[in-house]
């Protein structure tokens, strides 16, 4: 039974991520991040399905990839899938299934970090930049707690209206945590990632 409303509990839990952190270093952070994903998703799930598809972006990890893909990298657009590539890939598949519902976008974000020298972008900057050039209302971000608590819990982040203030935008998310924060190869529950893709108020 929730005890404390989602809207107060939501804005508290981010405020409070970043002096906890600095006071308990040894907070569980990735238990924390996930609290925090669940009152966000509880908070902002009905203003989230009432968005067309047409008006949603999806963002994936390129860490979901399976082992010995024929990685493309693009600097501008992502991970590209080849298409010539025959392995089965549920990375792909899943992209494949936002762009057919008919989701204004849906890429693939690699580690700038670790691919910096091939001049990628941070994965926050790419985000931000295609939120920019694309205007959706709606955005689904499937990411691991440790890029979470790094680059988005932040409370000017948070609105009623949306998240990524911080960034002069407002975007409805839903998030899918990641399973681990191994940046080379993850996973996921892919059955809870399609089913937030394909949540909509008519469904």
């Amino acid at each position: 039974m929730q005890i404390i409303p989602t809207a107060i509990s939501l804005p508290l839990l981010v405020y409070l991520y970043r002096p906890l952190s600095r006071y308990f270093p040894t907070m569980n952070k990735d238990r924390y991040a996930r609290r925090v994903v669940a009152a966000a998703n509880n908070f902002f799930y009905q203003k989230f399905i009432a968005v067309p598809f047409s008006e949603r972006i999806l963002f994936l990890p390129y860490c979901l990839r399976p082992q010995g893909c024929p990685t493309v990298i693009d600097s501008e657009e992502g991970l590209q899938c080849p298409a010539e590539c025959t392995l089965p890939c549920k990375l792909r598949e899943t992209k494949e299934l936002a762009l057919e519902l008919g989701y204004r976008d849906a890429r693939i974000v690699i580690s700038g970090k670790l691919h910096r020298q091939q001049g990628v972008l941070r994965s926050r900057d790419f985000l931000v930049r295609h939120i920019e050039l694309l205007s959706p209302r709606a955005v689904i971000g499937c990411l691991c707690t440790n890029d979470l608590c790094q680059k988005y819990l932040h409370p000017d982040n948070l609105s009623p209206d949306g998240t990524l203030g911080k960034h002069g935008l407002k975007v409805i998310p839903q998030v899918v945590l990641l399973t681990s924060q191994n940046c080379r190869q993850s996973s996921v529950n892919w059955q809870t990632l399609r089913d937030t893709i394909k949540a909509c108020s008519t469904s």
